[in-house]
C-alpha cells in the first residue's frame, strides 16, 4: 500500500527522468556531467508524444481500489499482510517532519512543477524549431541524408552545388546550431529541475509512510480470550490476522498495561513529565513487582533500550547541527556550547532517560533558532543588496537619460538579478568615462566657436573689401558709359544702347549682407541676359548664312582665296586674342591688386595677414578649379571632332563601296574629296601658324622679364591705365559690335574658339607676371617716363591687335559657310550617284533573260520564270537601295546630333567676359 502511494505520487513530476534512467539517487550525480545531446536524446519520446503523462495502472479485480498491479488481489489476506509486514520494516528508519517543513516541501514541489510544466512547453516549442531549421539546411544539401545535426562540410542548394562559404548555408547552419543549443540548454535545465523535483518529493513520502507506520495499531477486533489461541506471540491461522496488535515490533503480544507510546520520543519536556507520572501511578498502583523473567520487565527493557537508541541519535543529530551552525557563522564556535552526552547504562530509571531526552530536545530547538536568526540576517543582506542595486539601477538610467542626447548609441544598463550590485557599478563607470569624454568634447567644441567667431569676422572683412570693389567697378562703369556716350555725341552719332541703358544702383550703399547678396544676384542675371543674346546671335547668324549659299563655281573659287585669308587670320587671331584677353584679365588683376593693397594697409594696421591671405588663395584654388574644368571642356570638344572625323571616314568607306556609279559622278566627288584636302592642309597650316604665334608670346614673354626692373613706378599710374583699357574696349565695342556679337562670332568657329581659349589661359599667366612688377614698381617709385612708353606701345599693339581679330572673324565665319556649301554639295552628288546607280540597275534588269523571239513571234517558253526573276531582282535592289539610304540619313543625323552637341557645348562655355565681370562673378 505504501510503496504504490509513493509511486503514484512521484510518478507525473519525476516519471520522465525515472523513465530515461536519470531519477535514481544512484546515477544523478554522474548525469550533471552528461553532454548536453545526450540528455536531449532521453526526453525525444516525451517531445515526440507531448510529455503526456502515463496513463495509471488499472486492476478491475480490486474494486476498492482498482489502480493498483493486476499481479495484486487485495481480497487475499495472506499477500495484503505480507506487503503490510514489509512496508511496516522498510519505512521503520524513516524520517518524520514536522507540519512547517510539511508546507514547505509541498510549496518547494509546486512551484517546482510550474517551472517543469513550463520548461517542457518550451522544450517542445523549440524542438519543432529545430525541425524546421534541420529541414531548412536540409534544403541546401538534398545528397546528404545521412549527415549528422552538427556536421559541418560542403553544401548543395536548390539551384546547384556551392561550397559552405555561401552566405545561406552559412545562415541556415547558423540558425541550425542555435535550435539545437537551446533545445540542448532547455533539456539540461529540464533534467536539472527533474533531480531537483526527486529531493522533497521522496522527503516527502518517506515523512508520510514513517508517521503512517508509527501511527499504525492493526484493526480494533481484539478480544482478551485470544490469548489462548496464540503461539508465541503469533496467531495461529490466517483468519487471525486481525486479532492482534502491533507497533514498531510486532513479533509478541502487549498488553494495555505495559504499551508504550513512541508519540512520547515527539513530544516536549512538559508532556514528558505527564507521561512519567502516569507511569509512576501505575508503578503505585501495582503493590507486587513483576518477576525478573516477566513480559512486562523484557518490554520495559525494550523500552529503555529505544529510549537510548534515541538519545544517541538525537546527539548525533545535535552534533551534526553544532557543525551546521559553526560552518555557517565561525563566530559561533566558543559561544555554542557542545550537546549534551549520552548514556548507554541500560540500568538507568525511566526518569534519568526523560531528563536527558529533554536537554537534548533543548539543544535541538536551541540550534533551530540559531539557524532560523542566520538565515533572517542572510534574507536581511540579500534585501539590501538587492534595494543598493536597484538604487544604483536607477542612477544608472539617469545618468544614461543625460548621455543619450550626445551619444544615442549608448547600451542600457544591465537588468536587475538580485545576484550583486557588481555589474550596475561596472556600467555606472563607463558612464562616468563617457561624460568625462562628453565633457572634454564640450571644452573642445567652446574653443573651436571661439575661431569660428574669429573666421566670421574676417568673412565679413573680406565681404567688405569685395563689395568696396564691385561698387568702385561700377561707378567707374557708369562714368566711362557717360564720357563715351558724350564722345559720340560730340562725334554726331546716336548714342549706343549699351551707354543708354542704367542699371540703377547707387554707387554710395552701404555694404550689408541682403544688398551683396541682390548685387550678386543682378550679376547673375546680366550673365544669364547676355548667354540669351548670344544664343540670339547664333540663330540669325545660321539663317544668314543659309540666304547665302553660292552656286559650286564660285565656291571653288572662294575656296582658294578664303584659305590665304583664314591662313593670316589664325595668325592675327592668336595675337589679338592673347592681347585682348590679356586685357580683360589686366582688369580683374588690377581690381584684385588694389584690393590686395588695401588689405596690406589694413593689415599693417589691424594685423589682419591670416584672413587677407586665406582669402587671395581660395580666389587662386577656385580659378585653378575653373582652368581645370575648362580643360575637361576642350578634351569633350576634342573627343567630339574625332567622332566627326571618324563619321567622315565611315561616308568615304561608303563612297568606295559604291564605284559602280557614273564617271561624271565619281570626278565630282573626287574634285570635293580634293577640295576637303585643301582644306585639310590650310588648317595645318593655320595649326602652324598658330605654333609661330605661341613663338611670338615666349619671345614677348622674355621681353616682359627684361622689363621688370623698368616697370617698378606703375602703381601710381594703374587708374589711368584702367580707365584707358575701358576706352578701348567701348572703341572696340563701338566699331566692330558688342562683347556677345564677337563672342558668337568667335565662337561659330570651334577650332579658333579652342585656340583662344589656349591663348587666353597664357595671357592669365602673363597678365599675374605683369601685375606683379607692377607692385614691385609701386614700391620703387622709379622709372614712370619709360612705363608711359611702354603703355602706348601696348596700346598700339592692342588696336592692331584688335583689327586683325576682327579680320579673323569674319573670314572664320565666311570659311564656315563656305564648309556648310560644300557639304551640302557633296549630298546632293551622292544622291545623284544614287539615282543613276538605281537607273542601271534598273536597265540591267529589265534586260536579264531576255532572248530573240522565234520563227512564229511567240515568247520563249521560260518567259514566265524570266518575268517573276526580273520582278524579285527588282525588289531586292530597290530594298537595297532602302536600306543603303536609310545608313546614310542615319549617318547624317548623327553627324547633326555631334554637331548639335558642339553647339550645346559652345553654349554652356558662354562668350568672353570682361576681367572686371570674371572678377565680380568669382
Amino acid at each position: 500500500m505504501y510503496g504504490s502511494g509513493a509511486n503514484q505520487f512521484g510518478g507525473p513530476l519525476a516519471g520522465s527522468a525515472q523513465r530515461n534512467g536519470y531519477g535514481s539517487g544512484s546515477g544523478g550525480g554522474g548525469m550533471m556531467g552528461t553532454a548536453g545531446r545526450t540528455v536531449l536524446e532521453g526526453y525525444r519520446d516525451d517531445i515526440m508524444n507531448g510529455f503526456e503523462k502515463e496513463s495509471p495502472r488499472y486492476n478491475p479485480a480490486n474494486v476498492s481500489r482498482p489502480q493498483s498491479s493486476t499481479l495484486v488481489n487485495v481480497n487475499d489476506t495472506i499477500q495484503v499482510h505480507l506487503l503490510v509486514e514489509t512496508a511496516l520494516g522498510d519505512s521503520k528508519e524513516f524520517e518524520i517532519l514536522s507540519q512547517e517543513e510539511v508546507d514547505d516541501l509541498k510549496k518547494q514541489i509546486k512551484a517546482l512543477s510550474q517551472r517543469i510544466e513550463t520548461t517542457r512547453q518550451n522544450l517542445a516549442i523549440q524542438s519543432k524549431y529545430r525541425d524546421a531549421a534541420i529541414s531548412m539546411a536540409k534544403l541546401y544539401s538534398p545528397t546528404d541524408k545521412k549527415r549528422s545535426l552538427d556536421l559541418q562540410g560542403k553544401r548543395r542548394s536548390l539551384l546547384g552545388n556551392r561550397s559552405s562559404s555561401s552566405d545561406q548555408v552559412q545562415e541556415a547552419d547558423r540558425e541550425r546550431l542555435a535550435s539545437e543549443r537551446k533545445c540542448e540548454e532547455l533539456a539540461l535545465e529540464l533534467w536539472s529541475l527533474e533531480k531537483r523535483l526527486m529531493e522533497p518529493q521522496s522527503r516527502l513520502l518517506k515523512h508520510t509512510a514513517g508517521i503512517l507506520q508509527m501511527t499504525h495499531k492493526g484493526p480494533k477486533k481484539m478480544q482478551k480470550s485470544q490469548g489462548a489461541s496464540q503461539q508465541n506471540g503469533m496467531p495461529g491461522s490466517p483468519e487471525s490476522i486481525y486479532t492482534y496488535s502491533n507497533a514498531r515490533i510486532s513479533t509478541g503480544p502487549v498488553s494495555e498495561v505495559d504499551l508504550f507510546d513512541e508519540r512520547s520520543l515527539y513530544r516536549t519536556a512538559d508532556r514528558l513529565d505527564g507521561l512519567g507520572g502516569s507511569l509512576d501511578r501505575r508503578d503505585s498502583m501495582d503493590p507486587i513487582p513483576a518477576p525478573l523473567k516477566s513480559p512486562s520487565r523484557e518490554q520495559l527493557e525494550s523500552q529503555l533500550k529505544t529510549i537510548s537508541m534515541t538519545e544517541e541519535k538525537l546527539e548525533d543529530l545535535n552534533t551534526r547541527l553544532r557543525a551546521v551552525i559553526v560552518k555557517a557563522n565561525p563566530q559561533n564556535e566558543s559561544s555554542y556550547g557542545k550537546p549534551p552526552r549520552a548514556q548507554t547504562n541500560a540500568a538507568r530509571s525511566p526518569g534519568d532517560a526523560e531528563v536527558r531526552l529533554s536537554s537534548h530536545l533543548e539543544y535541538l530547538e536551541r540550534g533551530i533558532k540559531e539557524l532560523d536568526q542566520d538565515q533572517r540576517q542572510s534574507r536581511n543582506d540579500g534585501a539590501k543588496d538587492a534595494a543598493l542595486e536597484e538604487t544604483i539601477e536607477r542612477l544608472n538610467n539617469q545618468v544614461r537619460g543625460l548621455l543619450l542626447p550626445h551619444k544615442p548609441n549608448q547600451p542600457m544598463p544591465p537588468r536587475l538579478t538580485g545576484d550583486g550590485h557588481r555589474e550596475q557599478l561596472a556600467y555606472f563607470q563607463e558612464l562616468v568615462r563617457a561624460l568625462e569624454m562628453e565633457l572634454s568634447n564640450a571644452v573642445s567644441n567652446a574653443s573651436r566657436g571661439v575661431q569660428v567667431q574669429d573666421n566670421q569676422s574676417q568673412m565679413e572683412t573680406v565681404l567688405t573689401g569685395l563689395w568696396e570693389v564691385i561698387q568702385n567697378g561700377q561707378a567707374e562703369i557708369k562714368r566711362r558709359k557717360q564720357e563715351r556716350r558724350e564722345a559720340r555725341m560730340a562725334q554726331g552719332f546716336e548714342p549706343d544702347e549699351d551707354d543708354v541703358s542704367d542699371d540703377g544702383d547707387d554707387p554710395n550703399e552701404a555694404f550689408s549682407l541682403p544688398a551683396f547678396s541682390s548685387k550678386v544676384q543682378w550679376l547673375y542675371s546680366q550673365a544669364t541676359s547676355l548667354k540669351d543674346q548670344k544664343k540670339v546671335l547664333q540663330r540669325q547668324i545660321k539663317q544668314q548664312r543659309e540666304l547665302n549659299s553660292k552656286t559650286d563655281a564660285t565656291k571653288d573659287a572662294e575656296i582658294t582665296q578664303k584659305t590665304e585669308e583664314l591662313e593670316r587670320t589664325k595668325a592675327l587671331l592668336l595675337r589679338t586674342e592673347a592681347d585682348a584677353n590679356s586685357v580683360r584679365q589686366q582688369l580683374s588683376d588690377i581690381m584684385e591688386q588694389l584690393d590686395r593693397v588695401k588689405q596690406a594697409e589694413n593689415q599693417r594696421q589691424q594685423n589682419l595677414a591670416g584672413g587677407e591671405a586665406a582669402a587671395v588663395r581660395a580666389a587662386q584654388d577656385e580659378l585653378t578649379a575653373r582652368n581645370e574644368q575648362f580643360a575637361v571642356v576642350q578634351e569633350q570638344l576634342k573627343s567630339r571632332t574625332e567622332k566627326l572625323e571618324a563619321l567622315e571616314v565611315q561616308i568615304q568607306s561608303l563612297k568606295a563601296e559604291h564605284e559602280v556609279g557614273g564617271t561624271d559622278i565619281q570626278s565630282r566627288l573626287a574634285e570635293s574629296e580634293a577640295k576637303i584636302t585643301d582644306l585639310t592642309t590650310q588648317v595645318a597650316a593655320a595649326a602652324a601658324a598658330q605654333t609661330k604665334s605661341e613663338e611670338m608670346v615666349a619671345s614677348k614673354e622674355k621681353e616682359i622679364s627684361t622689363k621688370e626692373s623698368e616697370l617698378e613706378s606703375m602703381f601710381e599710374k594703374v587708374a589711368e591705365l584702367q580707365t584707358e583699357v575701358t576706352i578701348a574696349r567701348a572703341e572696340l565695342d563701338g566699331a566692330y559690335g558688342s562683347r556677345a556679337q564677337r563672342a558668337a562670332e568667335v565662337a561659330a568657329n570651334p577650332a579658333i574658339q579652342k585656340e583662344l581659349d589656349v591663348l587666353s589661359k597664357k595671357n592669365a599667366s602673363l597678365v599675374v607676371e605683369i601685375a606683379d612688377l607692377q607692385a614691385a614698381q609701386s614700391k620703387q617709385g622709379a622709372g614712370g617716363k619709360e612705363a608711359e612708353e611702354r603703355e602706348k606701345i601696348l596700346k598700339k599693339e592692342l588696336a592692331e591687335t584688335i583689327e586683325e581679330f576682327e579680320q579673323m572673324t569674319k573670314a572664320s565665319i565666311e570659311w564656315e559657310k563656305e564648309r556648310e556649301e560644300l557639304e551640302r554639295s557633296i549630298d546632293k552628288l551622292r544622291d545623284e550617284r544614287e539615282n543613276l546607280e538605281a537607273q542601271l540597275s534598273d536597265e540591267k534588269v529589265k534586260w536579264l533573260g531576255m532572248k530573240s523571239p522565234g520563227v512564229d513571234g511567240a515568247p520563249s517558253p521560260g518567259s514566265t520564270s524570266t518575268t517573276v526573276l526580273k520582278n524579285e531582282f527588282k525588289k531586292m535592289m530597290r530594298d537595297t537601295r532602302t536600306e543603303n539610304v536609310k545608313a546614310l540619313r542615319a549617318e547624317q543625323e548623327q553627324r547633326r546630333r555631334a554637331e548639335e552637341e558642339l553647339r550645346a557645348l559652345k553654349k554652356q562655355l558662354g562668350p568672353g567676359k570682361s576681367g572686371l565681370s570674371q572678377s565680380l562673378v568669382t
